[in-house]
């Protein structure tokens, strides 16, 4: 079960600091548990921007609104030609009142039969989510169950419709046809509503089970319908609905006739209502039975409980319990497993990713209804690309191979071919360049996972190939050339975990990560596979039986295993120019996160591990630092940002590459009073020369620099200091740097070569023993290691973060995220590592609504 909800990547809090030029500082924050609902929107615009495809509206009509095989387009009910007459002052009419006239005028000439729509601006929603306390203007839900209150009801609203009164100020797209064709309007008025509409989207997405969400977007006496899935928004040309009646009768008749399948729902996740007999069973299974047992660490095991054969630890249930919220909706869900399909009961989400063009991972304690136990269960949108194996894949394959502290797989597959369909609509307008335009491909053994461009054909819907796939950066290196492909996708282990944040004190969390290095360590030499994604919320705590030894003991388990590949492929692949990065921000290494990203090597994962040392330790870890929460944004969320460009922040890249040592700052060593010292104090100058010695590689493929062999004449002077150019200090100061010039001309690598012992250094992190040996020797020591040093979340609740969530500016025109993903060095880390953030104001803020 995942630790946090945080975002994992800078590009997604684009934001503005203290600029130098056109190179800068910022902070992807800690702050993102703290963040406000303007900071989240202000987000949502830069995860969101460039996925938006405007469609004509005839073709959004017959694409997704089709007619019923029994039922022809002259079949409709009789419009009067005057229905939305009452909307033609629109642009005198207060937002209220549109909304009002609209709604009377569907619901009264019963333009949806079966359906209706409703206000739903009066009252937030008793889902609050962050409590933001949001309210859409108006939904459509099915006639029978419309419910009173004036309230959102997210997780009843069929088709969420919102009004606004100008028009087109506060249009958040464009109906250009111009050179760039740009779909997202630039203007800031008009990005906040479009936050806005996001947002909304995503509550959907998140509350309920869903394949795609229709939006209706009224602007005046304008309308755009809206079409949302985990690729991107397919919006139609606004129109002039009260011009044209009868377009907007038929768009809403036609979706009246819709399946549940095609209004966006997921047909493989069943709604309980208290009535069924599933959703009292889940009530029942909620309640705290005696026979749960305690999970504490090292405490042995009472004689009853030995000759229990599946335990239920009392944290699963409690996790069961607070999934059955009764103001969230209760499903059964359906996995297949193999030629077979089983089901399982979830609730409440136990953890859910922010972002609506994303995988949207969500994570359910769920009750298995044939085993009859509770199980985790992972409900995401996986990325579609041919030869990238399903998680689930991964997970037999360890299994298989008896890898150590990872999870059982107990079933998974795609759900019922459920796929984006923006990506169709996006390439079958922009047809992809031919993978034949590509140059400068090579052979990798160890490659990334790349998922942004197709470069096999110009077919939209032609699946790439994972070989194709890694190509795809080399095109620009932009997003230009399509959206990435996702697919509907569910997996079911047997562990359900604890996040990391719930070790009791330092020797466990030494003992827990060393664990799951081990659990590395067997998956690359048993199964060669690399994990790729090394971070906090991957790395969780398992408490398990041990009848042996009659204890209760906590281990590491390694999770996530989504974005692991092989170390030597089948085949070889094409690399791209510049890979694409992959993992966590906040834990990815220094190598990973520079100017020019590289294929994820052992030495990379060795180091995010020692990467979630440091932050738990520093965050729940008595220690001299003084500012915990300060460190943690200046040395795990901090960038550097150049020419659209981000690459790894100051104080990380100079505690990795130059310090090899831990700071407070100011040249105060960081101290744990504790065998986390001798860990950190161990390992970093390993890493230290790793880096040198990566460095002095490079350096030994590039051409020696050269100098044209010039004289380099003197500057023309007055004729008064004639007789200073043809003295002899000037001739000798002439032959001092003629001599400089010629050792400069003929400098190579050589300048810069590792020592011998740094080298040796170096290849420790080649592999996993030296890490894991350093772990086991700190854990072992048992006299310096206190009980009592974790101390708590020293992050206080009221903390204020230094700098916002987001660029109050997101990226617009034809700068894309994915060039964001390349890099550019930056120097050592100034005294006290300032990232000099500001501010959002409050009148940057969209407002709530």
């Amino acid at each position: 079960m995942p630790f946090s909800n945080a975002k994992s990547s800078p590009i997604a809090f684009e934001q503005s600091t203290v600029r130098y030029g056109r190179h800068f500082q910022g902070v992807n924050p800690i702050g993102a548990e703290f963040a406000t609902l303007g900071q989240v929107r202000l987000a949502a615009i830069g995860d969101m921007a460039h996925k938006a495809v405007r469609m004509e509206v005839a073709e959004f009509q017959n694409t997704f609104f089709p007619l019923p095989q029994d039922i022809t387009a002259d079949q409709h009910p009789p419009w009067p030609t005057d229905i939305f007459d009452g909307l033609a002052t629109g642009n005198k009419l207060t937002e209220q009142d549109i909304q009002a006239r609209f709604v009377d005028a569907v619901n009264n000439n019963d333009l949806m039969p079966g359906l209706k729509i409703s206000t739903a601006s009066e009252k937030p929603d008793i889902i609050d989510m962050g409590n933001f306390k949001q309210k859409p203007d108006a939904a459509i839900f099915k006639a029978d169950s419309v419910l009173a209150g004036g309230r959102p009801h997210w997780a009843d609203q069929l088709v969420t419709v919102e009004f606004k009164r100008y028009f087109p100020s506060q249009d958040p797209f464009d109906d250009d046809d111009g050179k760039d064709d740009k779909v997202e309007s630039d203007a800031e008025k008009r990005k906040e509503i479009r936050g806005q509409l996001i947002d909304y989207a995503e509550l959907v997405f998140r509350i309920q089970h869903r394949t795609a969400l229709f939006m209706i977007l009224v602007i005046s006496r304008r309308l755009r319908v809206l079409r949302w899935d985990r690729s991107g928004t397919i919006v139609t040309r606004a129109f002039d609905y009260v011009a044209r009646p009868q377009l907007l009768c038929e768009i809403l008749w036609r979706m009246s006739l819709l399946s549940d399948a095609q209004l966006g729902m997921d047909t493989s996740a069943t709604r309980l209502q208290p009535s069924d007999t599933d959703y009292k069973l889940m009530d029942f299974l909620a309640c705290e039975s005696p026979s749960d047992m305690a999970y504490d660490d090292q405490r042995d095991l009472l004689p009853q409980e030995l000759k229990t054969d599946r335990p239920v630890f009392t944290y699963v249930r409690d996790k069961f319990r607070e999934a059955m919220d009764p103001k969230w909706p209760r499903y059964r869900v359906e996995v297949p497993d193999g030629n077979l399909t089983r089901t399982f009961l979830i609730g409440k989400p136990s953890f859910y990713a922010q972002g609506m063009a994303c995988r949207g991972t969500k994570g359910f304690v769920a009750w298995d209804i044939k085993a009859k136990r509770f199980v985790w269960v992972k409900d995401a949108w996986r990325l579609d690309y041919d030869r990238m194996d399903q998680e689930g894949t991964i997970l037999s394959r360890l299994n298989a191979e008896k890898v150590v502290f990872v999870p059982t797989l107990v079933c998974h597959g795609d759900i019922q071919n459920q796929k984006t369909l923006t990506p169709d609509i996006w390439e079958a307008q922009h047809p992809v360049p031919p993978a034949a335009a590509l140059s400068g491909a090579t052979s990798v053994s160890l490659s990334t996972t790349s998922i942004d461009q197709s470069a096999s054909s110009s077919t939209p819907s032609l699946k790439r190939t994972r070989a194709e796939l890694e190509t795809e950066d080399t095109l620009a290196g932009t997003e230009d050339y399509t959206l990435r492909r996702h697919v509907h996708y569910r997996v079911v282990v047997e562990e359900v975990a604890l996040p990391l944040k719930d070790f009791t004190y330092g020797q466990q969390l030494v003992a827990i990560i060393m664990d799951c290095i081990e659990a590395h360590q067997e998956a690359v030499e048993k199964a060669n596979i690399a994990h790729r994604d090394v971070s906090s919320g991957n790395i969780l705590i398992l408490p398990s039986v041990t009848p042996e030894r009659k204890k209760i003991t906590w281990n590491g388990l390694l999770t996530d295993w989504e974005l692991s590949k092989p170390i030597h492929e089948a085949e070889p692949l094409i690399r791209p120019h510049k890979p694409p990065r992959t993992g966590t921000w906040q834990f990815l290494s220094v190598g990973m996160l520079t100017e020019n990203p590289k294929t994820v090597e052992i030495p990379d994962e060795l180091e995010s591990y020692l990467h979630v040392l440091l932050y738990f330790s520093v965050r729940y870890i008595r220690s001299n630092c003084k500012d915990p929460a300060g460190f943690i944004e200046n040395y795990f969320d901090s960038y550097t940002y150049s020419d659209g460009v981000y690459t790894c922040g100051a104080r990380k890249q100079h505690v990795i590459q130059v310090a090899g040592r831990l700071e407070t700052g100011h040249g105060v060593p960081l101290i744990f009073d504790s065998p986390i010292d001798d860990i950190f104090a161990r390992l970093l100058p390993l890493f230290k020369a790793h880096y040198k010695v990566q460095k002095y590689l490079r350096a030994k493929q590039k051409p020696a620099v050269t100098v044209p062999s010039t004289t380099c004449p003197l500057p023309v002077r007055s004729p008064a200091l004639e007789p200073l150019r043809n003295s002899s200090k000037l001739a000798a100061l002439r032959e001092q740097m003629a001599n400089e010039l010629e050792r400069f001309r003929h400098r190579t690598y050589r300048d810069d070569a590792p020592t011998a012992q740094e080298e040796k250094k170096a290849r420790h992190l080649a592999d996993h023993d030296l890490m894991l040996v350093t772990f086991y020797k700190a854990q072992a020591k048992t006299d310096r290691w206190r009980k009592t040093d974790k101390v708590g979340d020293r992050v206080p609740e009221e903390y204020k973060s230094q700098a916002p969530l987001a660029n109050p500016h997101p990226v617009s025109g034809r700068t894309t995220k994915r060039r964001k993903t390349t890099g550019v060095t930056v120097a050592a880390a100034p005294d006290g590592f300032s990232s000099f953030p500001v501010r959002l104001t409050q009148s940057q803020l969209p407002k709530a609504g």
